[in-house]
């Protein structure tokens, strides 16, 4: 594999940069499970700046892209960046609707998000392995496999367990059910984005093979 532009300072700085957002998303992630268990302001607070970090960083990939890599890898380092953004878009939202909810969930709704969560750090962490690899060579497809299997893992998880068990979950107002179902789908949605992410730095995986 060819990766002699890695070794260029613009070129370095964007994928530190991705790196960088994966491992906000991590730290947002640990902050939202200790938020459901505590509910303490300041642990909300922190993963709002978080996430206004994650603008800032997300900006400057955008701004540096100009200066780096080949026109046909542009679009999709860009795109990586926006879906990472995304994920802690989809955190903080997530910590938000938390705060709405006046009770917390049942051990059941606990222990299921507990499961997605635990899964979505591991995806985080492939994905990382990821742009390892693209840096400095290796095998990309096991760990792409490994991303999409957690994801269809979480999938399942959401279809046949979570949203079969809200279908007879008694809620006191439509908005508590909403709220709930709401906050179920981002915290879900974080490993799409994950998937997607990965499908991106694939493509430049093939151009640069």
């Amino acid at each position: 594999m060819s990766i002699f532009f890695f070794e260029r300072n613009s070129e370095k700085n964007i994928i530190n940069n991705l790196r960088l957002m994966i491992q906000k998303s991590l730290k947002g992630l640990e902050l939202l499970k200790y938020y459901m268990k505590t509910r303490d302001k300041k642990i909300l607070a922190e993963i709002i700046k978080i996430e206004e970090e994650g603008d800032e960083i997300t900006k400057t990939i955008r701004i540096n892209l100009e200066e780096a890599f080949l026109p046909n890898m542009r679009r999709e380092l860009s795109r990586s960046a926006e879906l990472l953004d995304e994920t802690l878009d989809s955190l903080k939202h997530a910590a938000m609707l938390y705060e709405l909810l006046k009770t917390d969930f049942d051990e059941y709704l606990n222990n299921e998000i507990t499961i997605i969560l635990k899964i979505t750090v591991e995806m985080f962490k492939y994905l990382e392995e990821v742009l390892n690899i693209i840096e400095n060579g290796g095998t990309l497809d096991p760990t792409i496999k490994e991303i999409k299997d957690r994801e269809k893992f979480i999938d399942d998880i959401y279809q046949n367990r979570i949203y079969k068990y809200l279908i007879n979950l008694e809620v006191k107002s439509f908005w508590e059910g909403k709220i709930i179902c709401d906050f179920i789908d981002n915290v879900v949605n974080i490993s799409d984005y994950i998937e997607d992410v990965a499908d991106e730095l694939h493509i430049i995986y093939l151009h640069i093979k």
